[in-house]
Order: C-alpha cells, then structure tokens, then sequence
C-alpha cells in the first residue's frame, strides 16, 4: 500500500493535467450528449459546480500574480550584480534578450494571425460580453510605463508599472552596494516564496483544467478539438521559425559563423530542454557546451545563468499565439495598436518568467486580463501545455547559447578556431 501510495504521490503534474484534461472532456461530452444548456439539471447544478472548480483555479492565479513579478523581476535586475557589468556585456546581454523577446512575440502574432488557430467554434457571443480595453497613443504609453503611485499600480494589477518600478528598484539596489545586500536577499527570498506559492497552486491545476474543460464540452461538443489542434501547430511553427530563421540569421549576420556548427554543439541542450521542459535542467549542459562553442567562462557564466530567467523567446512567441487564439475563439478583432502593445508587454513580463514549470500559462493569464480578453481559452490550453512547453523550452534554453556567442563574438572573445573545431572539448569530457 505504501509502495503504491509513494507512486501517486510521485505522479508527474503534467500526467495530471493530461488526466484532468481527458476526464473533463468525457464528463463534458457526456453531458453535452444529454442535452448540455438545454437540461435544467445540467445548466442549473452541474454546469456551476464544474464552473466553480475552473473559477478557483483562476482566481488563484490572478491573486499571486502582481506580487509574483515584482519580486520577480526586481530579483532579475538584482541578478545582475554589479551595474559595472551593464556598461559592455551586460548592456549588450539586456538589449539582446529583449530584442529577442520583442522578435519572438512578434512572430507568434504573425503566424498566428496566419493560420488562425481560434477560427472554427465561437465561444459565446463576445461582442456583447466582452469590449477588449482601448490601448492609448505612443506618447501616453510611454507616460504610463511610469507610475503615478507603484502602490497603486500593484493594488490595480497594472503590469507595465509595476515592472518598470520593480527594475528601477533593483538597479537602485544594486547601487547601494553592500548596504543592499540585506534587502536583496530579502527580494530573493521573497520572489522564492511566490514561486512556491505558485508551485502549490499549479497542483490544483488539474481540477481547474477538469471543470473548464467539462463546461466548454457540454456547451460547444468535440467541436473544440480542431482550435486545439490549430493551437499546437501555430505553436510549433513560429518555434521553428524563431529556431530555424531568426537564430540563423543571429549567428550569421551577428557572430559571423556557421549555424551548421553551432547546432552540430548545441543539440544536447536542445535535447535535454525539449525532454525535460526545464530551463534549470538544460542550463548546466549549457554551460559544458559554450567553451565548445569557443565562448569564455566570464561570458558564459554571466549570459547562460541570467538568460535562464530574462530570455524567454519561446515563451514570448507563446504569448502571441494565446492572444490571438483567445481573441479569435470569442470573435474579437484586435487592432494593429493592439497587438503592437501586446508585444511591449510580453517582452517585459518575460524577463520576470524564471525557469519554473508552467509559468508561461500563468503569465499568459496575466496577458489575457490585461487586454480584457476572456480567461476560459487557458481551459484548452492547458491541457495539452505540456506538449507546447517542449518547444517552448528549447526556443529559450537555445536562445540562450546563441546570445552567448554572439555577444561573445560582438566583444571580439570568441574563439574562432575552437568553434569551427568539430572535435572541442571531446577530450575534456573524456577525461573528466
């Protein structure tokens, strides 16, 4: 008993949610077979029930949220150290993973405006339950990054301020040097506990994704299951996109070598990435890879490790995707303004994405609140996230490596003759 006590409790979250997935769509067909709305038992006492389990899982993600990135991403910030560090690597390091962030968003919302993954099935009739929030001029935007009161910010859940005031913080505490320490361990045990708080409402995850997913069944039918797929594949397409093109075009036109040979390298972190869907697990390989790739130690140790948390191109080019899906599933029609703010807000929520499992499906919740959208797409997502989150991972973990020689090329420190080498670093891992 206690053996096969240990084996459940051992379950892995995904498998979880894949149950409470599949569980939610047989109870949800079962009832939409019975007659969904159409049955006042139904509609009156099962449908606010399972609504009820979805509503709690939401609402506890929107509770820890706000805390969640402002500790975050002052911890990011303070992560860097030393102000020093921004004036050559660590500039350079910033503007690369938030270009590549920006970029990758922007793909998302490209491909997904291509292939339309949301068309199909309307959920509801959302011109009438849903106005999507009216995004203000450049001047303003600008104006509103800073925040008339941060607490009020916080208190309103106004991202965009909060994070500009979480950096700001951070670099101030950086700059008091060892007067600082005391509040930046503070920080850092603080963003930790947010995780944790996030670690423990994620495990109800399954339940939520079981009544979310019971109610879209019971209302719409298997119509549903062909967004999903579209999901999926808009999700795998603008990865190999950033993978395949943007990567390429990095490491020829930026670091001036050929991609061949950095993928020859750096496959078994893409490998490790992609299997484990944790940035942590594929950092350490990262960093036995880079001297490979002819990259320094002080380099690396400095971009692969802050990449880990601040480069979350995979992820961003999810937050595209998940907009557009959410908004085509309900039929709202976003503006070019819109999305062009979208990809502002991802580029910088991503910096306070650290590597932790499931937390782009918690940002993107964010993303989806802020833009006014309906939360109940997160119900079709989730379930398969873990399939999506593959790609996602070794989009970030590969990102990482490429920002590490190109910056490491841009600082005239690669070594050319290592990188182009097929055999470097054989015999070190030989021997060790």
């Amino acid at each position: 008993m206690s053996l096969s006590i240990n084996k459940k409790q051992k379950m892995p979250l995904h498998i979880k949610i894949f149950i409470g997935l599949f569980a939610g769509i047989i109870v949800g067909y079962i009832l939409n077979f019975m007659g969904g709305l159409n049955n006042p038992m139904i509609k009156d006492h099962i449908i606010p029930f399972l609504s009820f389990l979805g509503s709690i899982f939401l609402k506890s993600i929107k509770m820890v949220i706000v805390p969640l990135v402002f500790f975050s991403v002052t911890d990011a910030a303070l992560s860097l150290g030393d102000i020093k560090k921004l004036k050559s690597i660590g500039i350079k390091t910033v503007l690369f993973f938030l270009g590549g962030s920006a970029l990758s968003a922007t793909i998302g919302l490209v491909v997904a405006n291509i292939i339309k993954p949301g068309k199909g099935i309307l959920l509801g009739s959302v011109s009438k339950e849903v106005a999507t929030k009216e995004l203000p001029g450049m001047y303003q935007t600008i104006l509103n990054l800073i925040p008339n009161n941060p607490f009020a910010s916080l208190t309103n859940g106004d991202m965009m301020p909060v994070i500009v005031f979480s950096l700001l913080l951070g670099f101030s505490i950086i700059l008091m040097g060892e007067k600082g320490e005391p509040l930046a361990k503070i920080i850092n045990n603080l963003s930790e506990a947010m995780f944790n708080i996030i670690n423990m409402i994620i495990k109800i995850t399954p339940y939520g994704v079981f009544g979310l997913m019971s109610v879209a069944m019971a209302k719409y039918g298997t119509a549903i299951f062909g967004p999903v797929l579209k999901f999926i594949v808009t999700d795998y397409i603008s990865a190999i996109v950033m993978i395949t093109v943007v990567y390429s075009l990095m490491l020829i036109f930026i670091a001036k070598v050929n991609p061949l040979n950095f993928w020859k390298k750096a496959i078994e972190p893409f490998i490790v990435a992609f299997s484990t869907c944790a940035s942590s697990a594929a950092l350490p390989v990262s960093m036995k890879t880079a001297p490979k790739l002819g990259v320094s130690k002080e380099i690396s140790n400095f971009v692969l490790p802050l990449g880990a948390t601040a480069n979350m191109n995979g992820t961003c080019y999810y937050f595209g995707v998940i907009v557009i899906f959410a908004s085509q599933l309900y039929g709202i029609d976003l503006s070019i303004q819109q999305q062009i703010m979208l990809v502002v807000q991802a580029t910088f929520l991503s910096v306070g994405c650290a590597a932790t499992p499931q937390i782009g499906l918690v940002i993107s919740i964010t993303l989806l609140t802020q833009m006014g959208l309906p939360l109940e797409a997160t119900a079709l997502v989730a379930g398969i996230y873990r399939i999506i989150d593959q790609a996602h991972t070794a989009t970030n973990s590969s990102g990482d490596l490429v920002t590490t020689v190109c910056i490491s090329a841009l600082e005239g420190d690669l070594d050319r003759e290592v990188f182009n080498d097929p055999d470097a670093g054989k015999e070190t891992l030989a021997t060790a």
